[in-house]
């Protein structure tokens, strides 16, 4: 899925172009829960009548800054004597300040971060996130939310439409509501935690679930701080970016 700055760029038009394409039915786009735009790879070739390569992803649709500019899979040569390759470092932006000296290299750095390709397309990019739930309260809670939030929001109802949601949109969030049924949250744990199309998705429950075999048995993916069953996107943001954090400082 191609966010409208991203085709823009890659069919060298401004976004408004994009977005008169989008409301002019030329493109099709799909609308996120916080308004925003999303393109899929079919949907752009159709209108160009060519394919275009996607963007690189890693596990978890995350990618080291030498894995975003490495080529046939391998990182230059430069890349391999950096401090950010050595330290495995997720955020070399932290560390574009240090001096040469230091070991940083900054083969690829522009003259700011917020220019850097790699920044702005692994590191800026919204968040996915499935939430499955039966609410339809909650699912049209959030769907009247308008904020601008670092995340694209998609909806699943039951086990099979989480498992469709994992072909397609690829979450890397999925948040478990606490009102299914504990059989129910089992298996969405076990199948997530299982499935090889969304390698390392980070389970997030909402509302007080109780520990036991739902949580045990994918423990390295069910993360240990559950959030209230009522949220709005803000809330879930921050929750989801609090988690990044987490997880770099474990690193």
């Amino acid at each position: 899925m191609f966010s409208t700055g991203k085709v823009a760029r890659l069919l060298s038009v401004t976004p408004d172009t994009v977005l008169k394409w989008i409301k002019s039915g030329q493109l099709r786009a799909r609308r996120t829960a916080g308004g925003h735009y999303r393109v899929a790879q079919r949907d752009l070739d159709s209108l160009i009548g060519d394919s275009i390569e996607p963007p690189p992803r890693g596990e978890n649709g995350f990618l080291f800054c030498w894995e975003y500019y490495a080529t046939d899979g391998k990182p230059g040569e430069s890349c391999l004597d950096c401090l950010v390759y050595r330290a495995r470092a997720r955020h070399c932006y932290e560390m574009s300040g240090l001096a040469k000296e230091s070991g940083y290299a900054g083969v690829y750095c522009t003259n700011s971060c917020d220019e850097c390709s790699y920044y702005q397309e692994v590191v800026c990019r919204p968040k996915r996130v499935l939430i499955v739930t039966k609410s339809t309260d909650l699912r049209n809670s959030l769907l009247r939310e308008s904020s601008d939030t670092r995340i694209d929001v998609e909806f699943a109802s039951s086990e099979y439409e989480c498992s469709a949601a994992c072909h397609e949109f690829k979450p890397e969030y999925v948040v478990i509501d606490g009102s299914l049924s504990k059989p129910v949250r089992a298996r969405l744990c076990s199948h997530l935690a299982a499935d090889p199309r969304v390698p390392g998705v980070q389970i997030i429950l909402a509302n007080a679930i109780e520990g036991g075999p739902v949580a045990a048995a994918t423990s390295r993916r069910v993360d240990d701080r559950a959030i209230p069953r009522t949220f709005g996107l803000a809330d879930l943001e921050d929750h989801i970016f609090g988690l990044e954090v987490k997880q770099t400082v474990h690193t």
